[in-house]
C-alpha cells in the first residue's frame, strides 16, 4: 500500500483492471499506525529542535502544534472543520482520514496467468512495495506531458522501521513551496484511470504482464547515469521498439523521436549512441570512450562542464543517459497512448 500526495474523500476506485489496482482512502486498519508515525514525527522534531538549539544556538525547525496542523489541513485537504480539531491527535486523525492510498486488490483467482507463488505484481516482505514501482513507472512516462500527473510517496508498508518518518514534512511541502495550482483529487482519479485504460490496452497476454513487469522494474528508482544505465535503457528501446523476428538495427525506428531536437543529425546521433551501446555490450570500453568523445564534440559543443563535479566521460554520459530517458519516455508515452 502506498499513500501518495492526494487528499480529501474518496470511494474506492478501479484504476486498471487487469492489474486489480485501486485507488481510496486509508483503510482503517492502517490509520492507527499512520497517526502513531506521525506522533513519532512530532516528538522527534522537538529533540531536533532542542538539539539544534543546544549545538548551534538556534533552529530552522519549528515545532509542529495546532495551528500548525490546521494549516497543513487547510493546505492540503482545501477545507478544515470549524470544530473538532482541539487537539493534535485530533488534527492527526483527520489527516488519515483523509488520506489517498493506491493499492493492489484481488484474489488469486482474478489475475491470469500467475498465483501467488508466481505473481510478480504480489506485495511481499522482502521486495518493494509494486504500487510504489507503479508510481514511479507513472511519474517517468508523465514527465514533461502536459497535463501529466506526477505522485509523491508519503508512506509505504515497506518504510524502513529504522528511518524516521517524514509525512508531515512531506504535507508541509505544499506550504513551503507556496504553489497554488495542485491537481484536485479528482484530477488525479481521471488522469489514473487513463493511465490504468491505457496499461489494461498492452496486456493481451502472459508475456505482456512479463513485459510490463520487467520495464517498470527497470526504471524504479534507477537515476545512476552511467555505462549501466546506457546499457539497460537502449536494450529497453530495443525491446519496445524491434519485433523479436525482426532482422534489423534500431537506428532508423529511432530517428523519428531524435528529429526534433536533432533535426538532420538525427541518422548520425542515433548510429553513435547504438555504436556506444555495442562497444559497451562488448566490452571495448577504449572504443566506448572514443565513441562517447565523438558525440561529445559533434553535438555537446555548446555545454560548459564543471569538471569538479563529474569528469568529461562522466559529463558525456549524463547527457547521453538523459536523452535516451527522453526517447524511452516518448516511446512508452506513444504506445500507451495507442491502445484503445
Amino acid at each position: 500500500m502506498l499513500v501518495i500526495d492526494v487528499y480529501g474523500k474518496i470511494a474506492k476506485t478501479k484504476i486498471s483492471d487487469k492489474l486489480k489496482l485501486y485507488i481510496s482512502n486509508v483503510p482503517s486498519d492502517w490509520k492507527e499506525g499512520i497517526v502513531e508515525d506521525m506522533m513519532q514525527e512530532i516528538r522527534q522534531q522537538k529533540v531536533d529542535i532542542e538539539d539544534n538549539l543546544r549545538r548551534y544556538g538556534d533552529s530552522f525547525q519549528s515545532e509542529y502544534t495546532v495551528a500548525s496542523l490546521k494549516r497543513i489541513i487547510e493546505t492540503n485537504i482545501k477545507q478544515c472543520p470549524d470544530h473538532g480539531l482541539e487537539t493534535i491527535e485530533k488534527c492527526l486523525d483527520y489527516l488519515a482520514d483523509n488520506m489517498v492510498c493506491l493499492f493492489f486488490d484481488y484474489d488469486d483467482e482474478d489475475m491470469p496467468f500467475f498465483d501467488w507463488t508466481t505473481n510478480c505484481f504480489e506485495g511481499r516482505f522482502c521486495e518493494e512495495d509494486y504500487a510504489e514501482k507503479v508510481m514511479y513507472f507513472s511519474n517517468f512516462v508523465n514527465q514533461g506531458v502536459q497535463n501529466g500527473i506526477h505522485m509523491n510517496c508519503i508512506y509505504t508498508s515497506n518504510m524502513n522501521p529504522l528511518e524516521h518518518t517524514r509525512i508531515l514534512r512531506n504535507l508541509n511541502f505544499r506550504i513551503d513551496s507556496k504553489f497554488n495550482n495542485w491537481k484536485s483529487k479528482d484530477d488525479y482519479i481521471i488522469e489514473l484511470q487513463k493511465m490504468g485504460k491505457r496499461i489494461d490496452g498492452i496486456l493481451n497476454s502472459e508475456n505482456d504482464y512479463y513485459k510490463l513487469d520487467y520495464i517498470i522494474n527497470s526504471i524504479y528508482q534507477d537515476n545512476s547515469y552511467n555505462k549501466n544505465h546506457f546499457l539497460k535503457v537502449f536494450s529497453l528501446l530495443e525491446l519496445l521498439l524491434v519485433a523479436s523476428n525482426q532482422k534489423t538495427n534500431i537506428d532508423h525506428l529511432l530517428i523519428p523521436y531524435l528529429e526534433k531536437n536533432y533535426g538532420d543529425d538525427s541518422t548520425d546521433v542515433a548510429m553513435i549512441l547504438r555504436q556506444i551501446r555495442n562497444k559497451i555490450a562488448h566490452g571495448d570500453f577504449k572504443a566506448v570512450n572514443d565513441k562517447a568523445e565523438k558525440f561529445a564534440q559533434k553535438y555537446m559543443t555548446n555545454y560548459t562542464f564543471d569538471y569538479s563535479e563529474y569528469s568529461r566521460l562522466n559529463w558525456i554520459f549524463l547527457v547521453t543517459c538523459c536523452l535516451l530517458d527522453d526517447l524511452l519516455r516518448a516511446i512508452i508515452f506513444n504506445q500507451l497512448k495507442g491502445t484503445k
